[in-house]
């Protein structure tokens, strides 16, 4: 069992202190679950205020740097789908044909099928860092509070 001694439950991470997925006994004594996969994944996603950043009608909060895994595995999901079809669709049109020719049509649907897959995956990959790049510029050139800026000036 993967649980934590009352000895170590206030260690700092990595010194022997539970992570999400692990089971430990809290202050009152009572034992608490791992976490599943899909829980932790909304506990991350709720952390910083998620659904309040989702719905900031003024958008003073970022919500793409959290989107960005999720929407590339989707995108990725796509994108293998597609390749199944794309090569279901270049088999079909081999067979239909009934002719030798028919083999060469199959191996151009593959490439052709393969080549677009990887550039779909690139452009898809270049879209979601331009995003994240973007918003991360606004994050570090948005106004500090006065307090900070006093306190860069006097050192």
């Amino acid at each position: 069992m993967s649980g934590t001694t009352p000895d170590d439950a206030g260690a700092p991470e990595g010194a022997g202190a539970p992570k999400n997925h692990e089971a430990v006994d809290d202050e009152a004594g009572a034992y608490q679950a791992p976490l599943s996969p899909a829980a932790a994944f909304a506990d991350r996603l709720d952390e910083g205020g998620f659904f309040s950043a989702l719905f900031d009608v003024t958008f003073t909060k970022y919500v793409t740097r959290r989107l960005a895994g999720p929407v590339y595995i989707v995108g990725l999901a796509v994108i293998a789908l597609s390749v199944i079809y794309g090569l279901i669709v270049s088999l079909g049109a081999a067979v239909a044909t009934h002719t030798p020719w028919g083999v060469l049509l199959f191996l151009f649907g593959v490439v052709l099928t393969i080549v677009g897959a990887m550039l779909a995956v690139l452009l898809l990959r270049v879209a979601i860092e331009v995003f994240v790049a973007i918003v991360a510029i606004a994050e570090n050139t948005r106004p500090r509070p006065a307090r900070a800026r006093r306190e860069t000036k006097r050192r």
